[in-house]
């Protein structure tokens, strides 16, 4: 049977398997190797199944297949061959051996053809060993997730107390997440205090009065703890000399308890108990361990973090002050929102901020307290050094001069902070309480501190802003102020400030006469806003003018004039431009497209014809090309030009006004005076972005006249 097999492998012409080396590869394999009819009869083994089955291959060759499997496998047998004779099938089941002895196999098994017939091969593994090892990964498994669980249980114990490490919220969250973890009855907490232990918290007694408990000192499972010293349990209690009558009627077996110390004293006893007999694991001691630590850290600490929660709620509102003045720069609108803040942190009733001059003190801004201007006869900055230490005064009822705080504004004590401005005192803030209280603690006094400063730079920012903005303002006024008429052509300009801050700075125009009775039209967007964006703007607008005498190409007065700026200018500093130079009489122009949105012409016919030919913006580059493009407007046809305000403004969904929306504007515009097309080009984007601005807008609309 043998040599048949291997002819018919050799008649397939699959030389691989009918090779003398393959031959003995099976013949000497590890794996069992089996050819077994489809009726389930062996008719051929290697010397692996002779070892396996403890049977001779003369014994195994016309054994069915059942005959090698465990009786519980044998209701698969029949489903399995079907499987493998047709498409092959690799699966794990029970073989035996001749001494009745089941071990775990996975078979590959497929169809073959042999001398004209189908038989199923099938190769064996035996994995005992791997169910072995699989065995022994689970069991490592099982324990590492106990180990997890035990430590998750610790972490949580540990995690509780961090999270709540004021005592009286501490307590009860340490012992419920004890009982949870250690599967405990309950958790107990029991303080020695005059010659008794007090049960002061515990969790998993549903008893009315549970924590009104308390005993002898020399009583209870406490009390055996506490002599001990250490970490201590009872399997079972009422069976020992610590046995009460508590342990019966709240049917506590089993108890586990560790001492809690204070700078060496007993302070109390920290416990576990269980209905049942119980023995506690290692882990369940060091989980005991560091409840206790941590309750006890916490009463420890008690005092240091009701000092630390002053000084976090300090700096949170000290922080919300900060963000409250940084709002605006308008101080009536931002001072006394933080005063609020800083008054409630403080615990007063309101407070005041104003300046000190000739020994008196004249509110600017209040917080719930009012007053005219008064003298304050403890105000520091009589004989305070401006380089010093902040000289806070503290004002209480019993002294002499807290006369001037009930008279003036009602108050029962006070705090006086003063504020320096550019290094010289210029005032001070006043809080006040209209009942006396513990007073002001000291734990306030760098709180105070930093409340001066943030106030002082505060002040400081508004009033440069306000100088600033003003000188701004002016100059950005001037850049938007056109000739009224300028021949040749009627035009139109709209100019739209998103916000205060965009006033000063950003978008420009211009329109001017050129030699031989050219026209200049100028639209441009620097970057930056306040007084240097504003200064900024001035000289580009100005340069741009003065190349304009000296050619006619827009290239070439854009490329003059970057070089200008690029000599003189940081080289942060940029502009997008947009330059035209229109010959009225005829309609030829021509244009410059520095980094700017294209120009738009409206022809007569309502086509909206965009001028492209991009170039890179002006002041960022010295040695860069600029292109010109060529346009014809038309009689009664419209040119506009307008900065990225218009078309990046954005609906409440965040989508763009952008340049197609735009495009069907003008198409309804042809024939419409210049003044009624800036006015639509306006409304549209009111309509479609609200007060959701975030740029200004610049327009220029003109035609031939």
């Amino acid at each position: 049977m043998d040599e048949r097999f291997w002819d018919a492998l050799k008649r397939q012409g699959d030389d691989r398997f009918a090779t003398e080396s393959c031959r003995a590869l099976i013949e000497h394999t590890r794996d069992i190797v089996l050819l077994v009819a489809l009726d389930g009869t062996v008719v051929l083994a290697n010397a692996a199944a002779e070892a396996a089955y403890g049977r001779p291959r003369s014994e195994l060759h016309g054994l069915s297949i059942r005959d090698l499997r465990a009786p519980s496998t044998h209701v698969d047998v029949s489903t399995q061959m079907q499987t493998a004779a047709s498409e092959g099938l690799l699966f794990e089941t029970v073989h035996v051996d001749a001494d009745g002895h089941e071990f775990p196999v996975e078979v590959s098994s497929r169809g073959v053809d042999v001398a004209g017939e189908r038989y199923l091969l099938s190769v064996i593994r035996d994995i005992s060993a791997r169910r072995e090892r699989e065995r022994e990964r689970d069991e490592l498994l099982a324990d590492l997730e106990a180990a997890n669980r035990q430590l998750e249980g610790l972490l949580r114990i540990v995690s509780t107390a961090v999270g709540r490490v004021d005592t009286e919220s501490l307590i009860p969250e340490v012992l419920s997440a004890l009982r949870e973890v250690m599967d405990a009855q309950s958790a107990l907490f029991l303080v020695l205090r005059d010659g008794r232990w007090h049960l002061t918290h515990q969790s998993g007694f549903e008893v009315d009065g549970a924590t009104d408990f308390s005993m002898s000192a020399d009583e209870g499972f406490a009390a055996r703890v506490a002599a001990a010293g250490e970490l201590l349990w009872a399997a079972n209690v009422r069976a020992g000399d610590a046995h009460i009558a508590a342990h019966d009627d709240l049917g506590i077996t089993a108890m586990f308890g560790i001492p809690l110390y204070v700078e060496g004293r007993l302070f109390g006893v920290l416990e576990c108990t269980w209905s049942d007999e119980r023995l506690v694991s290692e882990a369940e001691s060091v989980m005991l361990k560091v409840a206790a630590d941590r309750i006890m850290a916490a009463l420890v600490a008690a005092e240091r973090f009701a000092l630390t929660s002053r000084l976090r709620d300090l700096e949170a509102s000290l922080a919300e002050a900060s963000a409250r003045l940084a709002a605006s720069h308008d101080l009536s609108q931002t001072v006394p929102d933080a005063l609020a803040a800083m008054a409630d942190a403080l615990g007063c009733d309101g407070a005041l901020f104003g300046e000190y001059h000739d020994g008196r003190f004249r509110p600017l801004f209040g917080h719930r307290l009012e007053c005219g201007t008064i003298d304050i006869p403890d105000h520091p900055r009589r004989s305070a050094d401006a380089e010093g230490p902040l000289p806070v005064v503290r004002v209480r009822p019993e002294t002499e001069s807290a006369s001037w705080l009930r008279e003036s504004m009602g108050l029962a004590e006070a705090l006086i902070v003063p504020v320096r401005v550019r290094g010289e005192w210029f005032g001070a803030v006043i809080f006040g309480r209209k009942e006396a209280g513990d007073g002001f603690d000291p734990a306030v006094d760098e709180y105070l501190a930093r409340l001066s400063l943030v106030l002082s730079l505060a002040y400081a920012n508004a009033t440069d802003f306000d100088t600033e903005h003003l000188i701004a303002e002016t100059l950005q006024e001037s850049l938007l102020t056109l000739d009224p008429e300028v021949e040749g052509v009627i035009y139109d300009s709209l100019y739209r400030s998103s916000t205060l801050a965009t006033r000063v700075g950003g978008d420009f125009f211009d329109i001017f006469a050129m030699p031989e009775g050219r026209v200049g039209v100028m639209v441009g967007d620097v970057s930056g806003k306040g007084l240097e964006a504003a200064v900024f703007t001035a000289l580009v607008k100005h340069t741009v003018r003065a190349f304009t005498h000296e050619t006619a190409s827009p290239a070439e007065i854009v490329s003059r004039a970057n070089g200008a700026l690029c000599a003189q200018a940081r080289m942060r500093d940029f502009a997008s431009v947009f330059l035209v130079v229109l010959d009225p009489r005829t309609g030829e122009g021509r244009y410059c497209r520095a980094g700017h949105p294209p120009a738009l012409v409206v022809h007569r016919d309502g086509v909206v014809e965009e001028l492209g030919c991009a170039s890179p913006v002006m002041g960022a580059f010295p040695d860069v090309a600029f292109a010109e493009g060529a346009f014809r407007l038309g009689s009664g046809e419209l040119l506009v030009i307008y900065t990225d305000g218009v078309t990046e403004a954005r609906d409440e969904k965040g989508a763009f006004f952008g340049e197609e929306r735009l495009a069907q504007v003008l198409a309804g515009c042809p024939g419409l005076p210049p003044a009624e097309v800036t006015a639509r080009i306006d409304g549209a984007v009111r309509a479609f972005a609200g007060d959701r601005r975030t740029d200004d807008t610049a327009i220029i609309v003109l035609t031939r006249s």
